[in-house]
């Protein structure tokens, strides 16, 4: 007789299953999601050079210290950041296949094979987004088109029709965009734990999502809903007792208070990010290997 397929997993199974793997992984997981508080201490650094705003308010020249501060910045905002937390994306998720694949979790060697598919995850990933713009593309090229034309051209039915377009070409974006985010969510998974690429690993996605697009979309939804309110209520009470300290210091400048308080502000989500983003990554995981079977 032929094996009748698995159930797909439920999204309280979901939710259970992240948190004990997470329980059981914390250590491991931590140590490489921990690497993001790298850029957590260079924005600390950078903020506490970083040219106060009412002197930026003035245009007034800034020293050469001001200016480190700011390029620091700008530096660990574009590059440092973006390349250290898609490493911690790509590796984070190698260890989570070493454990659900009942190998071994090791941390380094994760990083390892992390680092290694790191550029061909960025490719699949960059075709997603490609997938999404033109889900924009098609929803408002054309009013936009045909507005341009009826300018163009003095033609009012046409700027009439443009705008009605425009209206249901708001919807169609909408529409598209949510449904290709979410046929193609798991690419960039297979090509990091199965060694798919590109077009094949959108392809991949888009077979085990059709047909379960609801069932789908309710288990990526609701335990990262879950999870990152959790995430949201843990910074906002670090933030709320931090405030209260700030607050209480009557004897610190109205600079330094602003300074800190922006530290803070930067600092703590980045913090909770560190914490919360294994627990997303654990659930697209168990979802990709559930679809499979």
């Amino acid at each position: 007789m032929l094996a009748m397929p698995k159930m797909l997993i439920s999204v309280g199974e979901l939710i259970d299953e992240s948190w004990e793997i997470y329980r059981s992984r914390f250590v491991e997981l931590m140590t490489i999601s921990g690497w993001l508080i790298l850029t957590a201490i260079l924005y600390a650094i950078a903020l506490a050079f970083y040219p106060a705003a009412s002197k930026l308010q003035l245009e007034a020249g800034l020293s050469g210290v001001e200016n480190f501060g700011v390029i620091l910045f700008s530096i660990t905002t574009f590059v440092i950041t973006p390349i250290v937390s898609f490493w911690i994306y790509t590796s984070v998720t190698r260890a989570i296949g070493m454990h659900i694949s009942e190998k071994r979790v090791d941390p380094k060697k994760a990083m390892q094979e992390g680092k290694a598919v790191f550029l061909p995850t960025l490719f699949t990933t960059l075709m997603v987004l490609l997938m999404i713009l033109l889900a924009i593309v098609i929803g408002f090229a054309p009013p936009v088109v045909l507005a341009t034309i009826g300018s163009l051209v003095r033609f009012s039915p046409l700027i009439i029709l443009a705008n009605i377009l425009l209206i249901i070409g708001v919807f169609v974006a909408l529409f598209l965009t949510i449904k290709w985010s979410v046929t193609y969510l798991l690419s960039p998974l297979f090509t990091i734990l199965d060694g798919v690429k590109g077009k094949a690993a959108l392809e991949g996605s888009r077979r085990l999502i059709e047909g379960r697009f609801f069932a789908v979309l309710a288990r990526v939804a609701v335990p990262k809903l879950v999870f990152l309110i959790f995430g949201a209520a843990a910074m906002y009470l670090i933030s709320y007792v931090v405030a209260i300290i700030i607050d209480a210091s009557a004897g610190l400048s109205l600079d330094i208070q602003l300074r800190v308080g922006t530290m803070l502000q930067t600092i703590v989500p980045i913090l909770i990010a560190a914490f919360v983003n294994p627990l997303v990554l654990i659930s697209d995981v168990l979802l990709l290997r559930s679809l499979q079977k």
